[in-house]
């Protein structure tokens, strides 16, 4: 369903822009300035109204944010100026990227491109279990189920030559290690603290309750599935290795944490998510760099990324300047 929604909330429609040009301020008609020329893709122009279709939704949340009058206002002006460039690059990508695709021959084999896209509209419409709301959908996102096919074919095609930029990225089991070692005692650390477990719950008189069955030799990850409030409940209380600077915990129960000792359980602690019972175990005092097998999968992931990235925008600047690309953001104004 998240990736019904993103196709559908991706299309724009038409707005009006107006500006005077030349010396004589001799202003253009609507319809003349939405035919201005603000790109070229190998020839292939792209005007304002391209450019406007893509900005509707833009400017419903801004009008929903500053008013219909929102062009007034400096920062929803700095805002829609900027996105009407995003909004231009992004149509010149998308040319590049179909140009691309069709001098690499995707969209060759027709039946196959055909039987993807039919596969990908079927799995949105069935999303919906019902017709009506489906094409209810599509309509008030300006769509038809044409429309909607030629987007996810535009999509397939996306993928298909974004996978042929990155054909040849590839990081070997050396380069992790390696990057592994150089800096292993800086960005792989794990700082003091130790492994958490707690039984949160609403009402102060129940962790009392529930403590005092600890006391009296209650097992604590039975007692955490029974009173437990929150997802950690069904795993004992489990919230993992918490270092005791973690920024996303509460202070109040990380400084009641800091005081455990090996195996100890807390007393009530109240935060601003309710009354925990903490549980300590693992306690680790010093920083020790984390294990290579527990983030080489990470290391990996990330070098891979970066090299994509440099692949990426090195292929795109060199076929904006293959397929002669311009763009004049000055004339979006």
């Amino acid at each position: 369903m998240k990736k019904v929604k993103k196709l559908l909330a991706a299309v724009m429609v038409t707005s009006m822009a107006l500006s005077a040009v030349g010396c004589n301020m001799i202003q253009k008609t609507p319809e003349a300035v939405q035919k201005t020329v603000v790109g070229k893709v190998d020839g292939e122009k792209i005007t304002i109204a391209d450019v406007d279709e893509r900005m509707k939704p833009i400017e419903d949340q801004l009008k929903k944010q500053y008013g219909d009058d929102f062009l007034k206002d400096e920062t929803a002006k700095a805002t829609y100026d900027e996105k009407r460039k995003m909004v231009l690059d992004a149509i010149v990508t998308e040319k590049v990227f179909l140009k691309k695709a069709t001098e690499l021959k995707f969209d060759e084999d027709k039946d196959k491109l055909t039987e993807e896209v039919d596969k990908q509209f079927n799995e949105i419409k069935e999303a919906y279990k019902d017709d009506e709301k489906f094409n209810e959908q599509i309509k008030a996102a300006g769509l038809t189920q044409e429309s909607l096919k030629d987007m996810l074919k535009n999509e397939v095609l996306f993928k298909k030559v974004q996978d042929h930029i990155f054909k040849d990225v590839a990081v070997t089991d050396e380069a992790v290690k390696k990057f592994y070692d150089e800096n292993k005692d800086t960005s792989f650390v794990e700082k003091p603290g130790a492994k958490l477990y707690h039984i949160i719950v609403k009402e102060e008189d129940k962790a009392k309750e529930i403590k005092a069955k600890l006391d009296k030799g209650g097992d604590f990850a039975t007692l955490a599935k029974e009173y437990g409030t929150d997802g950690t409940k069904e795993n004992g209380g489990e919230l993992g290795f918490v270092e005791y600077d973690a920024q996303n915990y509460d202070k109040d129960f990380l400084e009641a944490a800091r005081k455990l000792k090996e195996g100890e359980v807390s007393g009530v602690v109240k935060s601003s998510f309710g009354y925990h019972i903490i549980k300590a175990t693992d306690l680790r005092s010093e920083p020790k760099a984390k294990e290579f097998d527990t983030v080489k999968d990470q290391i990996k992931a990330y070098l891979e990324n970066t090299e994509k990235d440099k692949v990426y925008t090195s292929t795109i600047e060199q076929w904006k300047k293959d397929l002669k690309v311009e763009t004049k953001e000055d004339k979006l104004k």
